[in-house]
């Protein structure tokens, strides 16, 4: 094989314009300052592709049911990594640029659905409050939360003081099945009266207990049945789905179950692709 000086300084020129490709790229990604890409535990993308179909859907539901129409909230479940998190803070985001009021929680194991719930809950009680449309559901339902409260002295990691009176017979039984009903319905009431709805927003659903995921169930569905504007939107492992099912058997009728997955192949490619551009660098077809 004969090499000649035309074909080295060929060569030669080939791999400095490589290195230099490979430099470029390299000193991008090592600037803090400008790489688009920090990978984290539910920390939302550059770049949010292959899911627009599933905000659109979840919206188209959020939408009838704030109309008090009938409709299957979401329920996404899939294995870590797949962005199920991201997916429904995007949801939760849209809904409240509508004007939803998203009630958003994290189940943490070893917690109570009481403990988890009480809280934000009351945080978003109140913003309803502000909204300009003078009415009673609002303060009936703080008071259906002050009794649900009272569920302390059953689930002892409730502790959170609320400073609104009771009323006797409402959310005050000390039975979480009884209690959450009238306390759901009660706040489906207030986001009626408002012209709003309400979004239990649900992430790591499936470490809710059983009895307490049945409640939960229970009480969605007599909302539901009521056609008020309060619903759940949630995501979870693999396992949720078959938690729901055993905890009540019609959850497949109420919710509607999307299994997540890896992006398509164009989706993957565009979520890498449109950061790198935006930042005023190129990629290849083939990196």
């Amino acid at each position: 094989m004969l090499i000649t000086e035309a074909g080295i300084a060929t060569t030669y020129i080939l791999l400095i314009s490589v290195y230099k490709k490979i430099l470029t790229w390299y000193n991008f990604l090592m600037d803090a300052r400008r790489n688009p890409f920090s990978p984290g535990a539910g920390t939302p993308p550059p770049q949010l592709e292959g899911r627009d179909a599933l905000v659109e859907r979840a919206s188209v539901a959020l939408d009838r049911i704030r109309a008090g129409r009938s409709a299957r909230s979401l329920i996404f479940y899939g294995l870590r990594g797949v962005g199920k998190t991201v997916l429904l803070g995007a949801i939760w985001n849209a809904a409240e640029a509508e004007g939803m009021v998203v009630v958003s929680v994290e189940a943490p194991e070893n917690r109570s659905l009481p403990a988890m719930l009480v809280p934000p809950l009351r945080t978003s009680l109140l913003k309803l409050d502000r909204i300009k449309r003078a009415g009673e559901g609002v303060s009936r339902a703080l008071r259906a939360l002050a009794g649900f409260a009272k569920l302390k002295v059953k689930y002892d990691d409730l502790e959170v003081g609320i400073e609104f009176e009771t009323e006797p017979g409402l959310a005050d039984s000390g039975d979480l099945d009884a209690d959450l009903v009238d306390l759901i319905i009660a706040i489906g009431e207030a986001a009626k009266e408002r012209q709003t709805a309400v979004v239990l927003a649900v992430d790591e659903l499936q470490y809710v207990p059983e009895p307490q995921l049945a409640a939960l169930i229970a009480a969605l569905h007599r909302a539901s049945q009521k056609q008020l504007p309060v619903t759940l939107m949630a995501a979870g492992l693999p396992q949720l789905l078959g938690q729901m099912g055993q905890a009540k058997s019609y959850a497949e009728r109420l919710f509607e179950f999307i299994p997540l997955g890896a992006l398509e192949p164009e989706a993957a490619k565009s979520a890498v692709r449109v950061p790198v551009e935006r930042e005023g660098e190129t990629i290849t077809e083939n990196a």
